[in-house]
């Protein structure tokens, strides 16, 4: 999961412009969106205040109120737009890695989410830490995304089952199971030694996810 957006993410030119009203909505929602996660994940999510999301993006209070009715609204579609640019980077950069090989293709998956979240500290703790203390708003936010990477997890291991690689898809709950761990993983890491240091796990991720998967480093 990424807090990375694409398009537009600075502010709008001054002056006349040739952008549609549309593309300076979609401007200004990625611009919110993105600053309501590194506002979160720089000052934890109960001392983030509308003010701060507002001044970080580089909009008017007023236009904030025009797409939503509240900072826990902004930080829930913060949180479900970052996840999906992101995925579906992850899913590009993947396949643009080469790899075919079921265990390449693991380990550059994990290799490449890591990196990408070491890169956005901020984004990050706002991802990992700070959705738990959002609570109740963000718990069918955090579900569906589990939903999401267990999915890409079960697509990349049926590339494996094609090949021969493995002999059967992953069991489901094992899958859960195997984002469970990451994320605690995550979160201990971020906790104890920051965001740097989060492509440390990237063997260990692999190791785990190949072991449940049935595949052995040599296949």
């Amino acid at each position: 999961m990424s807090a990375q957006t694409g398009g537009r993410t600075g502010p709008l030119p001054r002056g006349r412009h040739r952008l549609t009203r549309a593309e300076v909505q979609s401007s200004q929602y990625r611009r919110l969106c993105g600053a309501a996660l590194v506002a979160v994940g720089e000052l934890g999510y109960s001392a983030t205040t509308v003010a701060d999301i507002v001044s970080r993006a580089q909009v008017a209070r007023r236009t904030f109120y025009a797409m939503f009715s509240s900072k826990d609204e902004c930080f829930a579609a913060a949180y479900d737009y970052g996840v999906d640019m992101g995925l579906r980077r992850l899913r590009d950069a993947v396949d643009a890695s080469g790899s075919a090989v079921f265990h390449d293709r693991v380990r550059a998956l994990f290799e490449i989410y890591l990196a990408v979240l070491a890169a956005q500290p901020a984004a990050t703790r706002a991802l990992y830490v700070e959705t738990l203390v959002a609570g109740g708003p963000l718990v069918s936010h955090r579900a569906r995304v589990h939903r999401l990477f267990a999915d890409y997890i079960i697509d990349v291991a049926r590339l494996g089952v094609g090949r021969g690689e493995l002999s059967v898809e992953p069991d489901r709950q094992m899958i859960d199971m195997l984002l469970g761990g990451i994320d605690d993983r995550i979160r201990d890491c971020l906790h104890e030694r920051g965001a740097a240091a989060l492509p440390d796990l990237a063997p260990l991720f692999t190791r785990t996810a190949l072991a449940l998967c049935g595949a052995g480093r040599g296949q």
